[in-house]
């Protein structure tokens, strides 16, 4: 547990006895990797925490500066946490919608939370609104960012598929002696001109590449997300989903004029 000025964090990741993380083969009810900001001294107000889930290819870090800025202000709790096949939760070959819920209520029933805020970015977005609808009472407030309430379209997938494929081929242009900046460096420079290739939304979305989920593993670079079990759901007809019930509590929707995802 390390503390701050303005927060206490607390860390928490799954390892095996190797070091490595687990990975398993059908649905698991795993524990995800997560942070926890505390409010800074006595702010601490008995309120429901907020939980960010990220998007796709992101991790946890994506919230780090916004996480203990919300502790700060709301005197809440605020988990920013790693879904399955990114950052650093276990990976599975099982991955849906419908099960990246179930981890969110496995990680609800984990730390005793009967209700939580929930703020989720696209695929985080997705997973609080299907939340939010089958088990309405866990959820006191929903924020849904960059994200709709409706089944992929063969156009939407695109972009993402393309962006997924430049990962995978953007390996092989790090340096075998560079750093984590240095390979990210590398890594910037062989997507930007491509990311405009076609894809001009893609190119001026303003892709952050300090958060590329990077890390160092045996000695070289790989990517700190399962994208073969990423390239099979978007691929297939793992994305489809239904989204049925009713959810009554306040629920924000924030969507950018370009964005893919009109609600």
């Amino acid at each position: 547990m390390a503390r701050g000025k303005t927060k206490t964090r607390e860390t928490f990741l799954e390892r095996t006895r190797s070091g490595s993380f687990p990975r398993y083969k059908k649905f698991f009810k795993m524990r995800l990797a997560y942070d926890l900001y505390s409010p800074p001294g006595d702010r601490e107000e008995n309120l429901p925490p907020v939980i960010l889930l990220h998007g796709m290819l992101d991790s946890r870090k994506t919230w780090k500066f916004i996480a203990p800025e919300i502790a700060k202000r709301t005197g809440r709790k605020v988990y920013t946490v790693d879904a399955r096949n990114h950052g650093e939760s276990p990976w599975s070959d099982e991955f849906t919608f419908d099960i990246l819920t179930e981890d969110l209520d496995t990680f609800l029933a984990q730390h005793n939370i009967s209700k939580a805020t929930l703020v989720g970015h696209s695929m985080g977005g997705r997973t609080s609104l299907t939340l939010a609808l089958k088990k309405p009472e866990k959820v006191e407030k929903i924020v849904v960012e960059d994200m709709h309430t409706k089944n992929f379209r063969p156009t939407q997938r695109g972009p993402i598929m393309h962006l997924l494929k430049l990962l995978q081929d953007s390996i092989q242009y790090i340096p075998s002696d560079a750093d984590e900046t240095q390979a990210k460096q590398a890594i910037s420079q062989f997507m930007e001109p491509l990311l405009g290739s076609g894809h001009s939304k893609l190119a001026q979305s303003n892709f952050d590449m300090s958060m590329l989920p990077l890390k160092k593993h045996n000695g070289s670079f790989c990517w700190q997300a399962n994208l073969d079990a990423l390239e099979n759901f978007l691929t297939t007809e793992k994305i489809r989903q239904n989204i049925k019930g009713v959810y009554l509590g306040d629920a924000l929707f924030i969507y950018g004029t370009k964005s893919f995802f009109k609600v």
